[in-house]
């Protein structure tokens, strides 16, 4: 879960060129190419229906922020987040006291494109901490289809995006088709699991983004599809 908070922050980055503020999410827990430079700051809170840590949810918030310039050279997204938001009642965890850094090197591209590579789940603390670290690279590019616009992410990494038990590495991706700069459709794979969903920004002046949906939706591994819902608040103070 961890892994997934640093897309929250890449909404208000992705769209700076758009006249909108809020701008929904191209994605649900893949990342993507697309990242945060200097002056810009996320901040997230993602939550999921599960049947863990003797609870029925479970869920992660952190920390985005921006150094660099993507546009004309590279951008470095570092973000920071806990996995126990709701504290884990199994291992004795509390609120905020396991988490892990994640870092993202990224360039845009001529095209309305970019290209990044990074890392989650390093730094880690926590006596009982359940997250990996995974090393990833991604391409995503925008397309404007006319009535709609899209934003397709493909990428490569291991650890949390291959199979478990596994080693080398594995395909993810995500698709996202803006109706609206304000509302989006969603469908990624994870390289574990296929996920759908729907990202709306409620307010076009005002960078606050809710993303729903449903994880799993192939039940793999005996276990069921669960709800996700993130939400993300970026700004930009350049």
């Amino acid at each position: 879960m961890a892994a997934s908070t640093p897309a929250l922050a890449q909404v208000e980055s992705a769209s700076a060129a758009a006249a909108f503020k809020g701008v929904a999410s191209p994605s649900l827990q893949v990342p993507t190419a697309f990242g945060a430079s200097w002056g810009g700051v996320g901040f997230g809170v993602y939550g999921q229906t599960c049947d863990c840590n003797n609870d029925d949810a479970d869920g992660s918030f952190g920390v985005a922020v921006g150094l660099g310039d993507a546009d004309k050279y590279v951008g470095l997204e570092v973000a920071a987040a806990s996995s126990s938001l709701f504290g884990d009642k199994g291992s004795g965890d509390s609120f905020g006291e396991v988490g892990a850094f994640g870092l993202k090197l990224h360039t845009n591209l001529p095209g309305d494109a970019s290209f990044a590579v990074g890392v989650t789940g390093t730094g880690r603390w926590g006596d009982n901490n359940p997250n990996r670290s995974s090393v990833y690279a991604a391409a995503a590019k925008f397309f404007d289809l006319g009535p709609v616009a899209s934003i397709v992410n493909i990428g490569i990494g291991d650890g949390i995006f291959n199979e478990p038990g596994d080693t080398g590495a594995n395909l993810f991706g995500s698709v996202g088709v803006y109706f609206t700069p304000q509302i989006a459709l969603i469908a990624e794979h994870t390289g574990r699991f296929t996920n759908a969903g729907v990202s709306f920004a409620p307010f076009k002046a005002f960078p606050l983004t809710v993303t729903v949906g449903g994880t799993n939706l192939g039940e793999r591994y005996g276990a069921d599809a669960e709800v996700a819902v993130a939400v993300g608040y970026g700004i930009n103070f350049k």
